[in-house]
């Protein structure tokens, strides 16, 4: 057996009215409790790797339209980068 088809058994406290809902969902698809609950992890992490894939798209959008406007504005090389800080400072986040 290769590592990666390794499984480990993992003990979880739900409150009862999760624990019903995976219950409801399992039999709604013909599928055991363990099989939703390992759905649902999936889910996550892969809704995880979503934001986080979002949030890198967000930050290059960003940077070019800034440099695109600076550029549009006729900003020199100094003016650019006062703008930019200022602009990080608002946005509470680093600009590339």
């Amino acid at each position: 057996m290769k590592k990666s088809d390794q499984t480990v058994q993992l003990s979880v406290r739900l409150p009862a009215q999760s624990h019903q809902n995976l219950v409801i969902e399992a039999e709604r698809q013909g599928a055991t409790v363990a099989e939703i609950a390992r759905q649902r992890l999936q889910q996550a992490e892969k809704q995880l790797e979503l934001n986080e894939l979002l949030r890198g798209l967000a930050s290059m959008l960003t940077q070019n339209m800034f440099t695109i406007t600076s550029f549009v504005a006729g900003l020199n090389a100094e003016e650019h980068e006062n703008v930019k800080a200022k602009l990080e400072v608002q946005l509470k986040r680093r600009l590339k």
